[in-house]
């Protein structure tokens, strides 16, 4: 069988069918393919969590009090020291949405902007009709072969990056695979709270140190607890054991459990090559503070669409060099941030209980609200190391992954205009990467003291 469209998506997920329902608005034909059946659509894990902003932000439809996503709104979000201490503040609205019929949403608003979805198909391998420009893709779909040619492939596949990690050396994509170690692995707990007029929560509380948190669910004598861990899920199981052993969290018991997991590493360094783009956990698109990736994904889903768009006017076939802005603009902005970020976090993070709460108590790196830029963060370590809040070790850590960061932050606000550019860049990135330390080798340390 033989299909050809414009714009061909692998995966109809929260940034597969964003991309799609983009594209399509601006009068490109549109198929997305996926292996599961619709029915299963958003189905891995049952409560996500979406700031209200991104939805008025991205021009998507808001879920509101009687649509079958909605659960409820919190405004706050509480990070606690190791010590269950210092409590620090952050205001934003957070909708706690149902996934399964947010998807439902998201399908339905990509199929009114003109997107065909077909489900139940499965990747084979892409397709080049004039190596080493990319052409589409091979599916099997009901038995047999699907041949599909398109102008544009996106892959929105997932971790697994389907097509990604089957593109050819040197076509302009990193093809790596998102293995174990680099990966962040989620466990959510839904319990029932055996004092739930005392203990339900209005907010999320997070214990940053532990990377665990409390969340609100969608009945009134429940809860969600949940930990995200590097390495892999039995380390996420001892951590959490050894979390709760703290006494932190409210009397509950164990309703069920589900796991998932996100991409916990630097995303490839170009999304783009010719005929082709990588979008959210195909793309590594994850915040590093807290393991989300949907509204950021979107991010880079609309730059990606304003920039095809632009360029597929006229039958034209999108090209790496002319399609490199989504690249200069996505990673000069979110893109270096989140590397900022990433190659702080472990050393940021290796400390005691007691130095985590030192650095909670007088505001480094975690702030409330009410205390933006109150802090010089030279000035409260030093403090720390003539206290004895904090080690010299502690201190090293932390001046060196402030460091490192620094740079790296300056090294991607400085991405190049053009792929002519581009060779030299990744290698001096490169460089800098080998410097920042493994979120994944923390965790094997302490796994071996558990």
């Amino acid at each position: 069988m033989e299909r050809e469209t414009d714009v061909l998506i692998l995966g109809a997920c929260t940034a597969g069918l964003y991309f799609a329902g983009l594209m399509a608005k601006q009068g490109y034909r549109v198929l997305v393919m996926d292996r599961s059946p619709e029915t299963d659509l958003g189905t891995r894990y049952d409560i996500i969590h979406i700031g209200k902003e991104h939805f008025a932000r991205f021009g998507l439809p808001e879920p509101g009090p009687g649509d079958p996503d909605y659960v409820e709104t919190f405004h706050r979000t509480v990070l606690r020291s190791a010590l269950n201490r210092w409590p620090k503040n952050q205001n934003a609205d957070i909708l706690v949405l149902r996934r399964a019929p947010l998807m439902k949403r998201l399908a339905a608003w990509a199929r009114e902007q003109g997107v065909e979805l077909l489900f139940d198909t499965e990747f084979i391998e892409p397709r080049f009709d004039d190596a080493p420009c990319l052409s589409g893709a091979i599916f099997r779909h009901k038995g047999g072969e699907l041949c599909v040619k398109a102008r544009l492939t996106a892959d929105a596949s997932g971790i697994g990056a389907a097509l990604r990690t089957k593109l050819p050396d040197g076509c302009g994509v990193e093809n790596f695979i998102t293995g174990p170690r680099d990966q962040f692995y989620v466990v959510l707990r839904y319990v029932k709270l055996a004092h739930p007029e005392r203990d339900k929560p209005t907010c999320t509380q997070t214990w940053a140190y532990y990377k665990t948190w409390l969340a609100p669910r969608m009945n009134d004598s429940g809860a969600i607890l949940g930990i995200g861990a590097n390495l892999s899920l039995d380390y996420a199981d001892k951590a959490w054991k050894r979390f709760e052993a703290l006494g932190y969290l409210p009397e509950h018991e164990v309703e069920y459990i589900e796991q998932s997991g996100t991409p916990y590493r630097r995303p490839p360094y170009s999304f783009v090559a010719d005929g082709f783009v990588a979008l959210g956990d195909a793309a590594c698109i994850t915040n590093p503070w807290s393991g989300e990736g949907v509204p950021y994904a979107w991010l880079l889903c609309s730059i990606a669409a304003e920039e095809f768009g632009r360029v597929m006017k006229d039958g034209a076939y999108p090209t790496r060099g002319s399609s490199w802005g989504v690249n200069t603009r996505y990673q000069r902005s979110q893109g270096a941030e989140f590397a900022q970020n990433l190659a702080m976090l472990s050393g940021a993070v290796d400390c005691t209980p007691e130095e985590n709460d030192y650095e909670f108590k007088h505001s480094i790196i975690f702030e409330d609200e009410s205390e933006k830029g109150q802090h010089n963060l030279l000035l409260g370590l030093l403090g720390g190391l003539v206290t004895g809040g904090l080690s010299f070790r502690a201190l090293r850590n932390l001046m060196g992954a402030a460091g490192i960061g620094s740079k790296i932050l300056k090294h991607y606000r400085s991405y190049p205009e053009n792929p002519v550019d581009f060779a030299g860049w990744a290698v001096q990135a490169e460089r800098l990467w080998a410097q920042t330390g493994s979120m994944a080798a923390l965790a094997e340390r302490d796994m071996e003291t558990m």
